[in-house]
């Protein structure tokens, strides 16, 4: 299986140079063009959907619900991404202020995935990620003199109700200790939409979970290929 993975609109531009640097993309747009060769980067059209279901939670929740119809939403295309823009802070308020998150808190967004064998490879590295950073830069225990304090962040956890990946993450919780606040959601109510609106960066394992962090601005780090190395 390739190592290196990116998720990304297009592939039509990516020629064979690119390989060093990338071994496989997944595109949301399905526009290939084909060298003169015939060379065609390799990867996968994995469609919309995320990002689809992500702009319409947003819209409902928002003064622009009249907008979201059964099978389809209506965009404008000149003030699209202001329309969204306000529309993602107004979810970002209201799910911090629900989950006593404070205004100027650091969220980290994290979904480990679904299945049982994904959560237990992900769920010790990114516990141990989240106490190395926040040891580093939360106070007391920051060398920075600006360090806010370990109260200033928050880590939310996203597991999918009702799967084998989230009696395993809960029971995980509940016999290690977890640095920092913790917040843990499930996708019903599409609390973890709410969750990513409120978060300011995130790890995801799962693909089509990145696609709906992208349309709601969360900047993600994706560990869709973490097994292969």
């Amino acid at each position: 299986m390739p190592k290196r993975h990116i998720l990304t609109r297009f592939v039509r531009d990516f020629k064979e140079f690119t390989l060093p640097m990338i071994d496989y993309a997944h595109y949301t747009v399905p526009l290939q063009t084909a060298n003169s060769n015939g060379f065609r980067f390799p990867g996968e059209y994995i469609g919309q959907y995320g990002t689809y279901e992500a702009i319409k939670h947003v819209y409902q929740k928002s003064a622009l619900k009249d907008l979201a119809k059964d099978e389809h939403i209506l965009v404008n295309k000149r003030y699209f991404a202001s329309d969204m823009e306000k529309a993602i802070e107004g979810v970002r308020s209201s799910f911090r202020a629900s989950n006593n998150i404070d205004p100027e808190a650091h969220a980290i967004f994290i979904a480990p995935g679904n299945e049982k064998n994904e959560v237990e490879f992900c769920m010790e590295n990114l516990r141990k990620g989240v106490k190395e950073f926040l040891l580093k830069y939360s106070a007391p225990t920051s060398l920075s003199p600006n360090a806010l304090p370990l109260d200033k962040f928050v880590t939310i956890i996203s597991v999918q109700e009702g799967s084998d990946g989230e009696a395993w993450v809960k029971q995980y919780l509940s016999e290690n200790q977890w640095t920092g606040k913790l917040v843990v959601v499930t996708d019903a109510n599409n609390a973890h939409f709410d969750a990513m609106a409120a978060s300011d960066f995130g790890f995801v394992y799962d693909g089509q979970m990145v696609s709906s962090a992208n349309a709601l601005h969360l900047p993600v780090n994706t560990m869709i290929n973490m097994r292969m190395h």
